[in-house]
This record gives structure tokens, C-alpha cells and sequence, in this order.
């Protein structure tokens, strides 16, 4: 095992797999170092972890600056994303240059440091086999053709001409609440129009988060893993399961198999990858001895949706670090009164008294607000009391039909990681309630946004 890596540069930090595997640097108490394109002021805005960082505004055109090369290894998930637009001309050169070119100014950076930076981790995909049936796939297959292949193959490539140890991460279907597939899908399914993907007998080959950040660690240390990476569970399954079994813990039916040209007309040339059958098995990460925390899709899905009741019941989450100490942290959150100060002032809230005279476990705190200017009284109890540790306040009397707020904290990097985890019901769910819940979640967002930016302003 190699020890000797204490300081961890990150591309691609503010995506859910970047910012997981920054957390999991932090938490391994090495020091973390960010470039990305845009300037600090805006970065920080949506990245709160500790870190140092630095600006490369054209990756594609430029190699990354030299202060930020003063690292022991890089770890590149800088890229364009694939979703969200459909593939023209102008979004595959996009999708190419973001890739490849910055891969190539990173190796060049790379050779350029003077062999301080050991190794040198990159993203990939299973595209890279393209469309292969029922065969089985591990890192030795053969690759496809199909645009997703050529532009991984020619990213893999540039990667392996760097100087140190590289190791290239071919990323399955990745599983969190908040990554690109399942953000796609949530809202498809919560809205009843869930089904299987054309035929259903194409193989899926999936990764929980927790897998991706474990595998990625293990890459830094273990100079026995080098070139292409399967990250994917050893248990594929095929399209039929994953939607029954992600229907399940929605608390949802998921039974309108989804036509193939109807993805076609919605994706056009990425409709190929959401059908193609890729049967993946991590061979090389198994031989070399790392240990999966999810190989069954079924408790991967319990992980990510335990907090689901109800198919109407929805998530918010959001973290945010700060540098005071922990004592003085808990304190602050756990006296009522400055609540007012972490509510923007359009709510007009106000607490009107608890029925204890200290916060614990069982307290009740009743208060007075508006919402969207109707007036409305709020009873909420606490619970999971834990000093130091966390604590929820539910509310029993209010506009929610549910409401259960989850506040976390936790030491880390020299401050604290706080964490809010809202689970909240709509009422009159079934009346369009999702409709509903887009205004909603923007009021939502709109409080802890102030909320954060109170925080930040802590000195």
C-alpha cells in the first residue's frame, strides 16, 4: 500500500460523484485541492467543503495551472455531461473536447511536475463495449463502436499516456439520490409513467455511490491497480428487474413498458445508450480484494429511498461545512430563538414559545408564519434527540401533511459537516400533488439557500 499520498487534486468536484469522493479525501484527513472552470466566488457559492482552490477556465484549450499541480495525485471527472440535451453535432464536439482534450492538458501537466504526483485517476463508462447482448463483460472485452464507445476509448487513451500510475474507472449506472440516472427517472416513475425500457431483457450493470467513492479510494492507495476499472456490482440485472425493483421502494406501480421509438423521438442518438444491454462484472477491483457494500439492487435501493412511506412522501437534502467548533455549532441550532435569524424574512416567522424550558427529546415549539402570504401556525416535535450528534424536529400541527427534518452534525476537516434531511408530504397529494410540489420544492430551496448563505457568513 502506498502512504504516501496526502495531498488529493479533484476535477469535476461539484457533481454527486465528485463531491462524494471529496468527502471521503476529507474524511481520510488528506488535503483536498479543486480546479475547476469557474471562478471562486461562484464555486463556492455551490461547494462548501474545505479545500483549496484553483481555476482552469478552458480545459479543453489549456493546460491546468502550475499551483495546483503540487499534489501526490489528481483524480479527473472533468466532463461535459451527457444527458440532458439531445446529441447534436455542436454537443458531441462538446462532449469530445471536454473529455479528451482536457485529459491530454492534464497528462501534459502531469509530466510537467516532476514525478511528484503518483497517480492519476480518471473517469470512463461502460459505453465503451457499446451494445453487447448477453455476453458477459469484464475489462478485457472487446469495445464498441457506437459514438459513447470511441469517444471512451479515445479518453482511456490519453489518460494511459501519463507518466505515473493511471488507473481509468469505467463507471456503471451509478445509484444515489442525487446522480444523473436515477434524477432522470425519479420523476418519470413518482408521476406513474415508470415501465421497463422497450423489451425489458436488456442488462444493466449498476453501482451504488457508496461503491464508486470505496473503489476510488482504493485505486489512490493500491499501486497494484492500474489501466481499466469495471466500477460496477458484481449482480447485473436485467431492465424488468431494476424497474420492479425501483418501483418497489418509490412505493410506486411501474407497469407502461416505455416503446423504444418513443425514446428515440424523446433522446435521438442517446436513446442507444439507455438501450444498449452491457452485462458488466467488476473482475479486476474483485481479484484485487475490495469488498462491495451493495452487490443486491433491491437493499441498493432500501439505502437510497428508506425514508419513503408513502409514493407522495419527497426529499430534501443539503450539507454544508463551516469552520466553527462543534459545541458552539449544536448550541446555535439547538436553541429555537435563532431560528428567526436562519428564516428568510418573507416567511415572517416568528417562535411563540416550547414546552419545556430547555430542548430534549419530546419538547414541543409552536410558531407562527406565513406562507406565500396566508398566515399559518406550526407545532413541531422533537425527536432523536442526540447532543452533539443530531436531532428532528416533526411537525404534528401544520401546513405538511408531513414534515420531518433531520439535522446532522458531525466533525470533519477541523469544523463541522451539517446536514439537513427534510422528508416532507404535500397535502392533497392525490389531487396533483406533483404538480404542487414544484412550487413547493422551489420554497423549500429558496429557505435553506438563506439558510446556507447565513451560515457562510459566520466568522
Amino acid at each position: 500500500m502506498n502512504s504516501k499520498i496526502k495531498r488529493v487534486l479533484v476535477t469535476g468536484a461539484t457533481g454527486q460523484i465528485g463531491y462524494n469522493i471529496c468527502l471521503a479525501i476529507l474524511e481520510s484527513e488528506k488535503e483536498l485541492i479543486v480546479l475547476g472552470r469557474k471562478n471562486e466566488a461562484n464555486f463556492r457559492q455551490e461547494f462548501s467543503l474545505p479545500c483549496k482552490y484553483f481555476q482552469w477556465s478552458n480545459p479543453a484549450k489549456c493546460l491546468p495551472p502550475v499551483q495546483a499541480m503540487d499534489v501526490d495525485a489528481v483524480i479527473h471527472l472533468m466532463g461535459e455531461p451527457l444527458d440532458g440535451n439531445r446529441w447534436t453535432e455542436q454537443k458531441k464536439l462538446e462532449i469530445r473536447s471536454s473529455r479528451i482534450n482536457s485529459t491530454k492538458n492534464m497528462v501534459n501537466a502531469i509530466k510537467n511536475s516532476q514525478e511528484r504526483i503518483k497517480v492519476f485517476v480518471t473517469a470512463s463508462a461502460i459505453g465503451i463495449y457499446g451494445d453487447k447482448g448477453d455476453d458477459t463483460l469484464t475489462e478485457s472485452s472487446k469495445t464498441g463502436e457506437n459514438f459513447l464507445a470511441k469517444i471512451c476509448q479515445e479518453w482511456e487513451q490519453e489518460a494511459m499516456k501519463s507518466t505515473c500510475r493511471n488507473v481509468q474507472l469505467r463507471f456503471g449506472i451509478v445509484l444515489s439520490n442525487d446522480s444523473g440516472a436515477l434524477k432522470k427517472m425519479l420523476p418519470i416513475f413518482e408521476n406513474g409513467f415508470g415501465g421497463p425500457l422497450s423489451s425489458g431483457t436488456q442488462w444493466m450493470s449498476w453501482v451504488h455511490i457508496d461503491d464508486v467513492v470505496g473503489i476510488t479510494m482504493k485505486t489512490l492507495h493500491d499501486h497494484k491497480l492500474t489501466g481499466q476499472i469495471n466500477v460496477v456490482s458484481p449482480t447485473p440485472v436485467r431492465n424488468k428487474e431494476f424497474t420492479k425493483l425501483l418501483s418497489s421502494a418509490l412505493k410506486v406501480k411501474a407497469i407502461l413498458p416505455v416503446p423504444k421509438i418513443a425514446l428515440r423521438l424523446a433522446l435521438g442518438e442517446m436513446a442507444d445508450v439507455v438501450l444498449s444491454s452491457q452485462k458488466v462484472l467488476p473482475e479486476k477491483i474483485t481479484a484485487n480484494n475490495y469488498t462491495f457494500k451493495f452487490t443486491n439492487l433491491g437493499d441498493a435501493f432500501d439505502s437510497l429511498f428508506n425514508w419513503k412511506e408513502s409514493c407522495h412522501d419527497r426529499l430534501f437534502e443539503q450539507q454544508q461545512w463551516t469552520h466553527k467548533p462543534l459545541n458552539e455549532v449544536f448550541d446555535f441550532f439547538s436553541d429555537e430563538q435563532n431560528l428567526e435569524e436562519l428564516t428568510p424574512p418573507l416567511l415572517n416567522f416568528k417562535v411563540e414559545g416550547k414546552s419545556t424550558e430547555k430542548i430534549q427529546e419530546g419538547t414541543k415549539i409552536y410558531y407562527k408564519l406565513k406562507i406565500r402570504g396566508i398566515p399559518a401556525r406550526w407545532t413541531s416535535l422533537i425527536t432523536n434527540w442526540e447532543p452533539m450528534t443530531q436531532f428532528a424536529d416533526v411537525q404534528i400541527k401544520g401546513p405538511y401533511s408531513k414534515w420531518y427534518h433531520r439535522h446532522l452534525f458531525r466533525n470533519l476537516a477541523g469544523g463541522v459537516l451539517l446536514e439537513d434531511k427534510v422528508v416532507y408530504r404535500l397535502p392533497f397529494s392525490r389531487y396533483g400533488g406533483n404538480l404542487l410540489n414544484w412550487f413547493i420544492r422551489k420554497d423549500i430551496k429558496t429557505i435553506f439557500s438563506y439558510r446556507r448563505n447565513i451560515i457562510k457568513e459566520w466568522h
